[in-house]
């Protein structure tokens, strides 16, 4: 028997099972977007529960199969994304379905795909138990059939020379012609036959901008695809379109110890288009990187009652949360990475880079940070937007709002906001968001969208990553050493497809705090933390090495040098301590610090088992001795 894997997201709906305070209840209906009536399973007593406090049905007895064993993101081929994508497609309409009408749909579903009703409704449960696109993977350990089979390179060829000149032509040849097409052609060149739903994929997978231009010129593809400024079309619900960008906060803020001075901080925003509702936000003494836009859009995702909690806020609340369908973004290069492409991918987030020099594709998150930043000048510190409008005002002198102070300003001003009238939507963006949720009486609601369980595991794939061979000593990065015992079974482990080359892995790493690395180990199926090799450092930012790294250089002191760097970030460390007093760069680095060090103390200190592997992988390599089951976190041990 094998062990029942936790559920990643928790579905709120009619007749769902949940629990709260240890005893199991039954969704009757759901009485706001905080709220739901629920009945007792034991007492058949009907209560009201907050959201908030709900948790997972439990599980008693059964078994599961085992799921596959997965490795990092990016691993995973276009292909096998492909037949995922497409699995996605297929069973779309049985989310959102139920009943006699259901069994229907994955009759035809069954018989579209070409498996069994039974498949069909594993694909349903994977995908409702996780969220995540790769719960719909094949299994690249099946051989044959339609899961193993891969379509040469000469069919490829053919797909896609057919969609070139034959399908993506003024003609507008239709998805069944063109499917005839290549069909046909495949079987005048005795080629094996693509599958109907492989052809379907690549039209999908490559429909856009360039392809509407060619079939029917350049008009139709700027009215389909350019939107109007404040105008996206498909924000028709809730979640369907967010934007993220940063912004620098035109207020001087201080520091905790001394109250003086440190500059500004930057925020990071996310905002939910069809109903004006700030979804997210990261604040930051750093500036824009992949790290805040990634903890931004994490933060989006996830529910805010804990967090709320963290930061000492009680009286309001913070009721918006999910995966979006589409995200917004510009060109900065912090949007453009392969950490923030991937863990998109994986939560079924379709990502957009809108184009350079184009603001109106942008509208709503801009209109939303020029209004933050309008009510920032209520406050003392403020800088405003130039000499004329500041005048002799004296912001620094003026400030006195700490980093934390800032972030609970920031929580109540967007509280206000959530309840006033947006021009925009001629409502507020609350009972927008309810509206959108729970329908009206002229339009149906989506539904609640599912609440993440596996927050740390989330906010873990959208940290930075980077990508390291194993050795015998760990792993080295920035000249900094790490090791953890469950890194010996992959040591010098060789390349899947090249073995003269060894393999590559991906250890995510959170730059405000170096000290440890977060590492998915395919035999224990779970994120391990891998601290420094010499325990007895300190605990540092990115920020702070590299400072040791140029001084050390000034020495003469190489950056392998471990020992001599840290000692130099300790003086470093003493210097600001007796300059914070005088200096704004030295307080600054102070809160700084002490900023990274709150980060840390927020972070869960065991890390949970991942329910599902981010995606297929080669064989792990048998070790004498090694129990994965028996690897723990590193700070359970």
């Amino acid at each position: 028997m094998t062990r029942r894997a936790p559920p990643t997201q928790l579905w709120i709906n009619k007749g769902a099972t949940v629990t709260n305070e240890g005893r199991d209840y039954v969704v009757l209906s759901l009485a706001d977007i905080n709220l739901v009536l629920a009945r007792d399973t034991e007492s058949g007593e009907r209560v009201l529960l907050k959201i908030g406090d709900l948790g997972p049905p439990r599980v008693i007895g059964g078994a599961t199969p085992a799921p596959q064993r997965g490795t990092a993101l990016l691993d995973v081929s276009d292909d096998l994304w492909e037949v995922a994508q497409t699995r996605r497609q297929l069973i779309e309409p049985l989310l959102v379905s139920g009943g006699n009408y259901a069994q229907m749909l994955g009759d035809q579903i069954a018989v579209k795909a070409g498996v069994s009703r039974a498949t069909v409704y594993r694909w349903v449960a994977a995908f409702r138990q996780t969220g995540l696109l790769s719960s719909l993977l094949p299994n690249t350990k099946q051989r044959g059939g339609k899961e193993g089979s891969r379509i040469s390179p000469e069919v490829e060829a053919l797909i896609q020379d057919a969609l070139e000149n034959f399908h993506d032509t003024t003609q507008q040849q239709s998805i069944a012609a063109t499917v005839t097409e290549i069909r046909r052609r495949c079987s005048n060149a005795g080629l094996t036959l693509p599958a109907i739903n492989t052809i379907r994929a690549r039209l999908a997978r490559t429909d856009g901008r360039e392809r509407t231009s060619r079939r029917a010129g350049a008009a139709a593809a700027h009215d389909q695809h350019d939107p109007i400024k404040g105008v996206i079309p498909d924000a028709d619900w809730p979640l369907s379109i967010v934007q993220i960008d940063h912004t620098l906060l035109p207020v001087i803020i201080v520091d905790d110890v001394h109250r003086k001075s440190i500059n500004r901080a930057w925020v990071t925003l996310a905002i939910d288009v069809y109903s004006r509702v700030c979804l997210g936000m990261f604040l930051t003494l750093e500036a824009p990187s992949a790290m805040s836009a990634g903890m931004c859009v994490a933060h989006a995702i996830l529910p805010k009652e804990a967090w709320l909690r963290r930061h000492d806020v009680t009286t309001v609340e913070w009721p918006f949360w999910g995966v979006m369908g589409a995200l917004h973004m510009d060109n900065a290069r912090e949007f453009r990475g392969d950490m923030l492409k991937a863990a998109c991918r994986e939560y079924d987030i379709d990502v957009h880079l809108r184009p350079v020099k184009t603001p109106r594709y942008g509208a709503h998150i801009e209109r939303l940070m020029g209004t933050v930043t309008q009510g920032l000048k209520t406050v003392k510190g403020a800088t405003f937007s130039g000499p004329d409008e500041k005048g002799q005002y004296d912001a620094e002198g003026n400030a006195c709002m700490t980093f934390n102070e800032i972030e609970k300003w920031l929580v109540l001003f967007f509280a206000r906001y959530h309840i006033s009238k947006h021009d925009g939507i001629g409502t507020s963006p609350l009972k927008k968001w309810r509206e959108g949720l729970l329908g009206t009486k002229s339009k149906p609601g989506r539904g609640l969208p599912a609440r993440r369980l596996d927050e740390e595991v989330l906010r873990i794939n959208f940290t930075p990553y980077i990508e390291r061979t194993i050795q015998g000593y760990g792993v080295v990065i920035d000249d900094v050493h790490y090791y953890h015992d469950v890194l010996r079974p992959w040591i010098n482990a060789p390349h899947p497809e090249f073995p003269k080359h060894k393999r590559k892995f991906r250890f995510h790493r959170d730059p405000r705090d170096i000290s440890q690395l977060y590492f998915f180990d395919e035999l224990s199926r779970r994120y391990v933390h891998i601290p420094y090799r010499d325990t007895s450092l300190p605990p540092v930012s990115i920020w702070e090495l590299r400072e040791a790294h140029r001084r050390g250089a000034e020495r003469g002191i190489p950056p392998e040098n471990e020992k001599a760097i840290f000692t130099i970030i300790n003086e470093q460390r003493a210097l600001e301590a007796d300059a914070a007093s005088k200096t704004k760069t030295a307080r600054r680095e102070q809160q700084r610090r002490t900023e990274h060090d709150k980060q840390r103390g927020d972070k869960v200190k065991t890390m949970p088992t991942v329910s599902r592997a981010p995606g297929p992988s080669t064989p792990a390599p048998a070790v004498r001795g090694y129990d994965p089951d028996m690897v723990q976190p590193l700070d359970d041990e």
